[in-house]
C-alpha cells in the first residue's frame, strides 16, 4: 500500500462509513456488527455479519463472515456501491480530502444522497414510458402474470428498463436489463428509491438491483400508491412486489426494503397507526425477520401485531388462491388481536 492510500485510510472512521453506507449497527464496542455490505444478501440470522476490527498495522478493516468478503474502507465502498478499486478511491477522496499524490484518473463521485438524484428520477420515468410501449411487452406479460391492474401499476410508475443497449443511463444506476423498475415511495407518496427486478435473474447473475449510493439512500419502508384504504390494518410486506400485490386486492400495505435490518424497521414501524400483520416471504430470512420484527415491537410496546404465515410469498399466494383468501387471513388475524386485545408473538395465522 503506498502513503497516499495509507494517509487516506487513516482520514476515514471506518465505522461511521459503515453506518452511512449500511444503515446502522446494532451493539457497542468490539461487539458492534453492522448488515452484510454485499448488495441484496438475505441476512439469515439474527445478529448482523459484519464486524470491524484493527490490524496489527493501525489499519481499520471489516469482515461479514456471512459471505466471506472483507477488506479496508476502499473495499467496503467498492462492496456497497458496485464500483471497481479506482473509483472507491476517487469515492473516499471526494468524502474525506484529496490524495496527497496525483489527481484521481476520473472525475470523484459525489457522495450518497438522501434524495433520489435527477439522473434516477429521470430513469424512472423513462422506463415508466417504455413499459407501456412496444418494447414493454415482455414486462407487462410478467405483471399481468402477477395479477397486478394496470392501474395500480401506473399509479405506482412502474417501468420497464430494457438495459443499457437500448436505454442509455447515468453511471451507477441499474445496467443488467431487462427488468420490471419499482419505484419506491414515501408516506407523502413521493418518489424516493427504485429498484430492478430482472426477468432473467440467472442471465443478469442477480434477482434484484439497486442505484449506486450517489443515487439516493434506500429507505427502511416503501408505501404503494393508489391505496383503496387508507386506514386500519396495515400489512408488512417484504419488498414492493408484495406491497403492490396487497394493494391490488384493496388491502393496506408497507414494504420493507431492508428485511435483515431490523432496528431500522422496527423504529418506522412502530410509529404506523393501526393494527399490523407481518406477512414476509416464508424462508430463513423471511422467517427470521418475522420473528426478529414481532419480538422488537412488542419491546418497543406495540401489541397489536400479528404474523401471518404463506406458502412461499404473497404474490404467488395470490396467484395460485386468488385474493380473497389473502383478504380473508388478513382480516381473520385483525379479528383475533381484537379478541386477545394484542396478541404480539403468539399470534399467528396461516391462510
Amino acid at each position: 500500500m503506498s502513503r497516499d492510500l495509507r494517509a487516506l485510510l487513516a482520514s476515514v472512521d471506518l465505522e461511521a462509513l459503515a453506518d452511512h453506507l449500511l444503515g446502522g449497527h446494532r451493539g457497542h464496542g468490539r461487539g458492534a456488527r453492522w448488515p452484510s455490505p454485499v448488495p441484496d444478501h438475505p441476512q439469515t440470522g439474527k445478529t448482523p455479519p459484519m464486524s470491524i476490527f484493527t490490524d496489527r498495522a493501525g489499519v481499520q478493516r471489516w469482515s461479514c463472515w456471512a459471505t466471506g468478503t472483507s477488506g479496508t474502507a476502499i473495499d467496503l465502498v467498492a462492496t456497497a456501491l458496485r464500483l471497481d478499486v479506482a473509483a472507491s478511491i476517487d469515492w473516499l477522496a471526494a468524502r474525506h480530502g484529496p490524495l496527497d499524490a496525483a489527481p484521481p484518473r476520473r472525475n470523484p463521485l459525489p457522495p450518497p444522497r438522501h434524495d433520489p438524484s435527477p439522473a434516477l428520477r429521470r430513469y424512472v420515468e423513462a422506463c415508466q414510458r417504455l413499459l407501456w410501449s412496444e418494447a414493454g411487452l415482455p414486462a407487462r406479460s410478467w405483471l399481468t402474470r402477477r395479477r397486478l391492474p394496470r392501474g395500480l401499476l401506473e399509479a405506482n410508475q412502474v417501468g420497464f428498463d430494457p438495459g443499457p443497449g437500448r436505454l442509455r443511463r447515468q453511471r451507477g444506476l441499474p445496467y443488467r436489463g431487462p427488468g420490471v423498475v419499482l419505484p419506491t415511495f414515501d408516506q407523502s407518496g413521493e418518489v424516493v428509491y427504485a429498484q430492478v427486478r430482472y426477468l432473467d435473474p440467472d442471465g443478469a447473475g442477480r434477482k434484484y438491483d439497486n442505484p449506486a449510493g450517489e443515487h439516493g439512500s434506500k429507505p427502511a419502508l416503501s408505501w404503494p400508491r393508489g391505496q383503496v384504504s387508507s386506514s386500519g390494518t396495515i400489512v408488512v410486506c417484504e419488498g414492493t412486489l408484495d406491497a403492490l400485490t396487497v394493494a391490488g386486492v384493496g388491502l393496506r400495505a408497507v414494504a420493507l426494503l431492508a428485511a435483515g435490518d431490523a432496528r431500522r424497521n422496527v423504529d418506522a414501524l412502530a410509529e404506523l397507526p393501526g393494527p399490523l400483520v407481518v406477512a414476509v416471504d416464508n424462508d430463513a430470512a423471511g422467517g427470521d425477520a418475522r420473528a426478529t420484527l414481532t419480538a422488537q415491537l412488542a419491546d418497543a410496546g406495540r401489541r397489536d401485531v400479528a404474523q401471518l404465515t404463506v406458502p412461499s410469498d404473497l404474490n404467488e399466494l395470490i396467484q395460485r388462491a386468488g385474493g380473497r383468501v389473502l383478504v380473508t387471513a388478513v382480516r381473520s388475524a385483525t379479528a383475533q388481536l381484537v379478541r386477545r386485545r394484542g396478541c404480539g408473538d403468539r399470534c399467528h395465522v396461516t391462510p
